[in-house]
């Protein structure tokens, strides 16, 4: 199996570094590279074993199984479609396009025996993971609610870049880096419908929501979200509440700490010293390994269930259904 990867970022590297691996587990025999962007990159990308592509009919000619694209959002969805038009499998990275009718458009040209992922790594982060197989498995009993936050603060000058571009990033928190948890809500349940939706801007001066709160449900599951790009403190949380216990995750990694899971069962504290002291610690991870987990995975055809396998294009759509609701609303 070859791969080419398409856009050389921050995300081109990270799966770059992925196929890495892969490769030398077996998995996959070769990768190519292109950015006409980062041509300096290329003695590095060599380094590694890989080749490079200077033009997308290089890319073409290396007759790639899979081609996962990596590139920015206002750029990302032209390129979709035309890899389509002569590659079978595609991972795009996340989101499914700047908008509903991007996504339904990219749905369409996916139709048939293409095969059209989006890339959502936080599926495949261990303590989401887990937490969300534990819901799945109704170890927290029947779901009362679910909270998430995800912060960013970034840094001096990224008001300049594309991503806080309303135009060529398609909106702002809310779609990144807020379409993760979107995505996770809909892991936990199918038919969430958005109860109110706040949203605040002011600092970056952009023209992009940079905080929001989001109100959300699924039949008697209250959904909690909050996502910004104005938090100095990078921060992850992710709280499943039930009748029976709950789960929580925190930290991502890197500048958020390691990802950390616990679990409790509803008034553990009879059995300890404490409800904090009843609680199991799951597992530490510092989330290295989300873009293999995911790449492997897909490979292979994936697991079973929404919650472990590879975002398909349809569950993609889905996303970008709720997301269009919310952004409508703000």
């Amino acid at each position: 199996m070859r791969v080419a990867v398409i856009g050389y970022g921050l995300i081109g590297r990270e799966r770059v570094r992925a196929l890495v691996r892969l490769r030398e587990e077996g998995v996959i025999e070769g990768f190519t590279v292109c950015d006409p962007f980062a041509a300096a990159e290329q003695p590095k990308v060599e380094a590694m074993g890989g080749t490079w592509s200077a033009t997308l009919s290089d890319v073409r000619a290396y007759a790639p199984q899979w081609v996962i694209i990596a590139t920015p959002h206002d750029t990302a969805v032209d390129l979709c479609l035309e890899v389509l038009g002569w590659c079978d499998q595609v991972l795009m990275e996340k989101p499914f396009g700047r908008s509903l009718s991007e996504a339904e458009k990219l749905r369409g040209a996916s139709e048939g025996r293409k095969r059209l992922h989006v890339g959502f790594n936080y599926r495949f982060f261990p303590g989401i993971k887990t937490a969300l197989l534990d819901a799945r498995a109704g170890r927290f009993g029947s779901l009362i609610s679910v909270n998430m936050l995800l912060g960013h603060g970034g840094s001096p000058g990224m008001e300049k870049g594309w991503k806080f571009d309303p135009v060529k990033a398609g909106g702002g928190c809310l779609i990144d880096p807020g379409i993760h948890l979107l995505d996770l809500c809909r892991c936990m349940a199918s038919d969430i419908a958005l109860d109110c939706i706040r949203g605040w801007s002011g600092f970056w001066k952009t023209g992009i929501e940079e905080e929001t709160h989001l109100l959300l449900h699924s039949g008697q599951t209250t959904f909690n979200v909050q996502v910004s790009v104005v938090r100095w403190r990078s921060t992850f949380r992710l709280e499943i509440h039930g009748m029976e216990g709950y789960g929580i995750v925190t930290g991502r990694g890197r500048s958020y700490g390691s990802m950390k899971y616990i679990r409790g069962k509803r008034w553990g504290w009879q059995n300890a010293a404490n409800q904090e002291a009843s609680e199991e610690a799951v597992l530490v991870s510092e989330c290295d390994d989300s873009f293999t987990d995911e790449l492997r995975a897909l490979f292979s055809q994936g697991e079973s269930g929404p919650s472990l396998s590879p975002c398909t294009a349809a569950e993609a759509l889905e996303v970008m259904r709720l997301y269009e609701a919310c952004k409508n609303r703000l």
